[in-house]
């Protein structure tokens, strides 16, 4: 596996203003069902988070904003990771001119697929005195480069700050014809707003070009208003928040997946029998309940190993998948699951490639919503097969090997979405508990992997007792604990793992699953 290895930091910073006066961010739940905006801060070390302490830059204070927000989620995504929140996605290249983020525009696009990009580029191009009177130029063919990339995307263009200090003629020269760009594009009917940028005091810079976290917040204000004004206008309408189709690992009779589509995942208990019974996830225990459903499925293999639960149709909620003998792979569809719709028989979707089934894992690696066919070799490589419907019904793209892997133990080794750019991320238990997580930017070839390094201590040795899955219904996934009985469940919600916010204990969610009666 290609890593990317992380800067924990780039400046010692001290006096910076407390983001904590930004109203408190409102539950998960609040956000069940809006559409999610996919939206890329793309620019340099500004965007990375150079001059805050934390690297949050103004993201993470335009993330708490947008929390607020109950008509839609603003997802962030990128291929870079930096700051210390859950959404730490960006594409900020610390000391990037203006031609360098064209040239690497192409792929970021394409791994990231934004609804929204949000453009703060030229300081660097300004301070080095880089052909100034065309640094315009280059910011309006970079802009058409995105374009090219995806025709229909919104960008919005912050001006340079215009009192960096040295620097306040040459920026405000670049802003003029920065601003001038967004008549062009609208013209040529693209979706393009110019941002105003914020007049920074001297208070509010860390050094000649950076803000502190006060100037980064005034940023997040700035780009606020235009960003909620895509969705006003109806510039951009968001995609579904996708999240089934992923297993969440293990091979117990307890199980975590996403039932009923509300994000969030729901208590699985197999029965040894080949039937399953499902508690839907209201909160857990002290934060909502459950609610019972009782049994929901029967006729799936009687070794829990063999069943899986995730997302084939790309419907959000999880189907049943089963593993024959012979590795070949059937679906049940969820409509409802029994007595309330039942099941779609799909048959024989793929014959497999494995008789292993502990090598084999269902995960939505291409983040369509529909989960992918993914096997683990003997030395620990992953490759995928894209669900593109099945056998009979539009097949499957082999992507070959994506991954080297880190670790020949299939059992330790668990896919989910840590950052909520809708791809599962790579994530291994270690022998002391601790788990090392890589994100998923289309894997070794179509975009390689951010190396976390270490997300978490952990909290067991026990790898069988470990799931990472989205509890809490916020698009990343959480640290579920199985009792020692597998009969109570504990959670650490992710606020960014170790190192990038760390993690909530939400403590115990569940005393005692039903036990299905055979």
């Amino acid at each position: 596996m290609r890593r990317i290895r992380l800067t924990r930091g780039l400046l010692a910073l001290t006096g910076a203003l407390s983001l904590a006066t930004l109203p408190a961010s409102p539950s998960a739940a609040d956000h069940k069902g809006t559409p999610v905006l996919r939206v890329m801060p793309l620019g340099d070390s500004i965007t990375w988070g150079g001059g805050s302490p934390t690297l949050s830059s103004y993201r993470r204070p335009l993330w708490q904003i947008m929390r607020l927000e109950s008509r839609y989620t603003v997802r962030f995504v990128g291929s870079k990771a930096s700051g210390s929140f859950a959404d730490f996605s960006n594409e900020g290249h610390s000391g990037y001119v203006i031609d360098q983020l064209r040239d690497g525009i192409d792929g970021w696009m394409a791994g990231a697929r934004p609804d929204v990009v949000l453009l703060h580029i030229g300081i660097n191009d300004i301070a080095r005195g880089i052909d100034l009177p065309h640094a315009p130029d280059r910011l309006a063919a970079l802009v058409d480069r995105i374009y090219a990339d995806k025709p229909g995307v919104t960008v919005l263009v912050m001006g340079l700050i215009p009192t960096t200090s040295g620097l306040e003629e040459p920026a405000k020269a670049f802003n003029v014809r920065a601003e001038a760009l967004e008549e062009t594009e609208s013209r040529a009917g693209r979706k393009f707003r110019y941002v105003e940028p914020p007049a920074l005091t001297s208070a509010e810079f860390v050094d000649q070009l950076h803000p502190n976290d006060a100037g980064f917040r005034r940023m997040a204000w700035s780009f606020f208003k235009p960003l909620d004004a895509v969705w006003r206008r109806g510039w951009e309408s968001g995609g579904p928040a996708l999240g089934a189709g992923t297993e969440a690992g293990g091979a117990n009779s307890v199980r975590w997946a996403d039932f009923d589509g509300d994000r969030r995942m729901d208590q699985f208990t197999l029965d040894g029998h080949g039937g399953a019974s499902v508690r839907l996830n209201r909160g857990g225990a002290g934060h909502g309940g459950w609610k019972s459903l009782g049994r929901v499925v029967r006729g799936l293999p009687a070794a829990p190993a063999r069943v899986r639960f995730a997302d084939f149709d790309g419907d959000g909620r999880a189907d049943c998948v089963a593993l024959g003998a012979n590795g070949a792979v059937s679906v049940y569809l969820n409509r409802g699951g029994d007595p309330n719709g039942g099941w779609q028989a799909l048959g024989q979707v793929t014959e497999g490639t494995t008789e292993d089934a502990s090598h084999v894992v269902f995960a939505d690696f291409d983040g369509d919503g529909r989960t992918d066919y993914v096997t683990l070799g003997a030395t620990g490589e992953v490759r995928v097969r894209l669900n593109r419907g099945g056998d009979g019904r539009g097949g499957w793209t082999d992507w070959g090997r994506v991954a080297t892997g880190v670790t020949a133990d299939a059992s330790r080794v668990r896919f989910a979405d840590l950052d909520d750019d809708g791809r599962p991320d790579y994530s291994v238990v270690g022998a002391n508990g601790a788990v090392r997580s890589f994100l998923n930017r289309g894997g070794d070839g179509r975009g390689s992997w951010v190396d976390l390094g270490t997300t978490t201590t952990g909290f067991t040795t026990d790898a069988a007792r470990v799931s990472l899955a989205d509890f809490s219904g916020d698009g990343n996934a959480d640290y579920i604990l199985a009792g020692p009985s597998a009969t109570a469940a504990s959670v650490h919600a992710w606020a960014g793992g170790d190192g990038h916010g760390g993690w909530v204990d939400r403590g115990r969610v569940v005393s005692v699953a039903p036990k299905p009666k055979p």
